[in-house]
């Protein structure tokens, strides 16, 4: 060992600033994005920056399905749950006692108008008794909508239950007193206690799913959001074109007016920073070009990887990970990954997230391997058609999937599927007839 003074040539990576920019600049939503370069324009005010010009954006066909009236997209204040309460109390003849504390109850709901507070939590804070608290929870139980203030999604339905004009008694029996078995789907032994056929719990169960286990949930307005195709891709005589939809983006330019301006100036460090705003100002015009570039390259070796998918549909879609875009176009993982966050591709088919378009490796029983994507598209096909009365089990759908298609996958497999697909179990899905 010995100390002292030596030269070393290494060679290595500096996350600048520049580039950690252009990094995130990539893996921007073309909403992010938009938003970003508005904010930019705070900052340096050598960045000229114009609006989208939409009347350049692809025109696709507008059916009366499709059309949406302009106003539609002008913003509107939405009524909370809280405000929608408070109006009706104000209707209302109550001492002022009362109404503070049906206010303060209210406060305690949450989004879904839900009181998950005890009676004696709340009587406590309030320095009062149990009972005065319970009266102003039945209070707010008879509010519109019906279901708000309940403690529980039983007593949420009950109360729905309890309002029709029309009483269901056995819906009512059931959810009073058989809840728990009830929602596990153990009806036979309902059925049994209440000497009713299965037919009739299943026709309860198929009204109860008519009614709104999320009262405050018409109340949930918030900021709409939009879906906007960074890339369209059109089919015609099974030739794929792709064209990049960044007209919806702003115009990103050097604002020469300023400029010119601030070259008139003589104080050094005026012109220090007329040169720095003008490095950034041009280092952003560079970094949008290179983002477009990335992503004609990322989704133009998708398009070579998945032509199948973009002539006949969905259920071609192959298997692809991101890595073989990757050593195809000699670019790291990682800059794939950035590049298709929160990106969407419009298709003959629809929408796609550019990520939809990775799946992994499911072997067949053939040479050609398929992805777990058509794996799922088969299955819920699969559930969809089935008999209800004796729906298919998640071993007979590997069964199914193996003989007639030549997948090979495990019951676990499938299991989790489902649950990616929000499909429930057979016994959950199975019907019952008279």
């Amino acid at each position: 060992m010995q100390t002292g003074l030596f030269q070393q040539q290494s060679l290595k990576l500096v996350m600048t600033k520049e580039l950690t920019q252009a990094i995130t600049l990539l893996q921007y939503s073309t909403l992010d994005l938009t938003k970003f370069l508005e904010e930019q324009t705070l900052e340096n005010p050598l960045i000229d920056v114009k609006p989208t010009d939409f009347g350049r954006t692809k025109k696709t066909k507008v059916t009366k399905d499709t059309y949406t009236n302009p106003i539609d997209y002008i913003g509107k204040k939405e009524v909370t749950l809280y405000e929608h309460l408070l109006t009706q109390l104000s209707y209302m003849k109550l001492n002022n006692t009362k109404k503070r504390t049906i206010e303060y109850i209210i406060q305690l709901l949450d989004s879904n108008g839900y009181l998950y507070f005890q009676e004696e939590e709340i009587a406590r804070e309030l320095n009062t008794d149990t009972e005065t608290i319970e009266n102003a929870i039945y209070f707010i139980q008879s509010l519109d909508p019906i279901g708000v203030g309940s403690r529980s999604l039983q007593e949420c339905l009950l109360l729905q239950l309890r309002a029709l004009p029309n009483r269901n008694h056995l819906a009512e029996t059931i959810i009073q007193d058989h809840f728990e078995r009830f929602a596990e789907k153990s009806w036979k032994e309902i059925a049994k206690d209440l000497n009713v056929m299965l037919f009739d719990i299943q026709q309860v169960f198929d009204f109860i799913q008519t009614l709104q286990p999320r009262p405050g949930a018409a109340f949930q307005g918030g900021e709409a959001h939009y879906i906007v195709p960074d890339i369209d891709i059109q089919v015609e005589d099974n030739m794929v074109t792709m064209s990049m939809q960044d007209s919806y983006l702003p115009k990103v330019s050097l604002n020469l007016q300023y400029y010119q301006h601030f070259l008139q100036e003589k104080d050094s460090r005026t012109k220090s920073y007329l040169q720095e705003k003008v490095d950034q100002c041009q280092w952003i015009m560079r970094s949008l070009e290179q983002r477009k570039m990335t992503l004609q390259n990322v989704m133009g070796e998708i398009i070579n990887q998945q032509l199948d998918f973009f002539i006949k549909g969905p259920t071609h879609l192959k298997p692809l990970i991101m890595s073989d875009v990757a050593d195809a176009l000699e670019i790291h993982e990682s800059t794939v990954s950035r590049a298709v966050k929160d990106k969407f591709v419009q298709t003959p088919f629809g929408i796609f997230e550019m990520k939809y378009f990775f799946s992994r490796n499911i072997q067949t029983t053939g040479e050609a391997d398929t992805s777990s994507t058509q794996v799922k598209s088969v299955m819920k096909q699969m559930i969809v058609e089935e008999n209800k009365q004796k729906p298919l089990s998640d071993q007979e759908i590997v069964s199914i999937l193996e003989e007639k298609h030549g997948i090979l996958v495990s019951r676990r497999t499938i299991a989790k599927y489902r649950d990616q697909l929000n499909i429930p179990s057979s016994t959950k899905r199975k019907r019952y007839s008279k």
